[in-house]
């Protein structure tokens, strides 16, 4: 999160919330998304991998990272790549040698009372509208065969794509209800008025 607050520094406090909370649904994307959906996201920020005996250098593509995030580049940032050095440890399994990347050594509160899946969810449906927008002259039958995608999945994704933004700060920060889970707010049949969605899901 340095990382982005250091791009960021200087803009309005709501600029800071959003981008945090663009990476949080990114990050969940990285962890529990589609496959497709974490490839598309990785292509479109990381330019470079170099492998080494010691660990894995990633470089950042700022551009796709600040796309990402949904910041506007400013005269004051610069483009320049970010370089990401990740350690990792040899292990040999039978004839195969991986690199292993240690996990964190400590687990915040936080993160371990977050549903994963539901900010996965969250994340694809975000996706799944930010599709439709920019291809808002197409149905979502058409849009759906395009990228190879489900109509009835894109059609419920779009749909939870428009939940309020403090249900989805909520279930990113993992303070959603303990009944609200990634299984039954897609069997919810969502209002589209925010009010009403904070009633139906346990934000009231």
């Amino acid at each position: 999160k340095q990382v982005i607050c250091d791009l960021v520094d200087g803009s309005p406090a709501e600029i800071i919330q959003r981008a945090l909370a663009e990476a949080d649904l990114a990050a969940a994307t990285l962890r529990s998304g589609p496959a497709h959906a974490r490839a598309a996201l990785l292509a479109s920020m990381i330019s470079r991998i170099d492998l080494h005996v010691c660990g894995i250098d990633l470089t950042v593509d700022k551009m796709g990272l600040l796309a990402t995030l949904k910041i506007e580049l400013t005269t004051e940032m610069s483009t320049r790549s970010i370089m990401l050095n990740l350690p990792a440890t040899k292990v040999r399994r039978g004839h195969q040698l991986r690199l292993v990347i240690p996990g964190p050594q400590v687990i915040s509160i936080a993160e371990a009372t977050r549903d994963n899946k539901l900010v996965a969810l969250i994340a694809e449906a975000h996706q799944a509208r930010q599709l439709i927008l920019a291809n808002s002259d197409q149905s979502i039958a058409a849009i759906a065969s395009r990228h190879g995608r489900c109509r009835t999945r894109l059609g419920k994704l779009a749909a939870l794509g428009c939940l309020a933004p403090d249900i989805v700060t909520a279930i990113v920060e993992g303070r959603q209800p303990a009944a609200l889970t990634a299984r039954t707010l897609q069997d919810t049949d969502l209002p589209l008025a925010w009010t009403d969605q904070r009633a139906v899901l346990g934000f009231a």
